[in-house]
């Protein structure tokens, strides 16, 4: 069974979550349950659970601010954040800390289900010794060469914008020869390949969201070319985005 820690500061809220969620079914253990975000850090730091799902907005520490917290300290739990904000400004942020899902209170059902079984897939792969599209973006925090660092750190702020190798190697005062054997000796990729790991993440998680119009995703990844967008995300996802939706729905 994989370990779960629940935190939000209102006892009802977690008490909804833990309801809803059909842990069992999914492999999944409810571990701790916390009200208190310090609290919260301190646990998580030591039980290393497989999973936390907490909220945004929290007196003391944010959702996000633990996340970045927890990052920091090299705890590699999947993180959710259920949160009653949808501005994406706050998803954004959460995904430049290797959120592995931002969903919206109240939760579906539909929702939940199909969190806990991407999870699953997920923690099955890391097991199993595959590599997950996460770890190919996510573990930039594990590099050693500050400029470049700052540099994915900057491209997954910005991802959304026209990006060039050479003007970002020249912002950050690095080689662009030097960046391209820095992506493959990391992430086994090139640059371009890596702005794309990024963006179809993020344009998948974005299609779970009703209200986006797929033109909306489009524009909100960096594409103003919503049939080229069609064409990189059914190159990557192997499925159009409409069709996407739908199984993921």
């Amino acid at each position: 069974m994989y370990k779960v820690i629940l935190v939000d500061d209102e006892p009802w809220v977690l008490l909804g979550i833990k309801s809803t969620f059909k842990w069992e079914e999914y492999g999944f253990e409810v571990d701790i349950e916390s009200t208190d975000s310090m609290e919260a850090l301190d646990l998580i730091v030591q039980r290393k659970p497989d999973a936390v799902f907490m909220d945004v907005r929290m007196p003391r520490i944010s959702g996000i601010e633990l996340t970045r917290i927890l990052r920091e300290k090299n705890v590699k739990s999947k993180i959710i954040i259920i949160s009653g904000y949808a501005e994406f400004s706050y998803a954004q942020e959460a995904i430049k800390y290797g959120v592995f899902e931002y969903c919206l209170k109240p939760i579906k059902q539909t929702d939940a289900d199909r969190v806990l079984k991407n999870l699953k897939t997920e923690l099955d792969a890391l097991k199993t010794g595959e590599k997950t599209e996460e770890e190919y973006t996510d573990n930039y925090q594990n590099v050693n060469n500050i400029k470049f660092k700052k540099m994915l750190a900057f491209i997954h702020e910005n991802y959304q914008k026209r990006l060039f190798l050479n003007e970002l190697a020249e912002n950050f005062q690095l080689n662009a020869n030097y960046c391209c054997f820095l992506f493959k000796k990391n992430f086994d990729c090139n640059f371009s390949e890596y702005l794309t790991r990024i963006r179809m993440k993020m344009a998948g998680e974005l299609l779970m969201r009703p209200e986006l119009s797929i033109n909306k995703v489009a524009e909100m990844t960096g594409y103003d070319d919503y049939y080229y967008f069609n064409r990189v995300f059914k190159k990557h996802y192997g499925v159009a985005p409409n069709k996407y939706r739908n199984m993921k729905g």
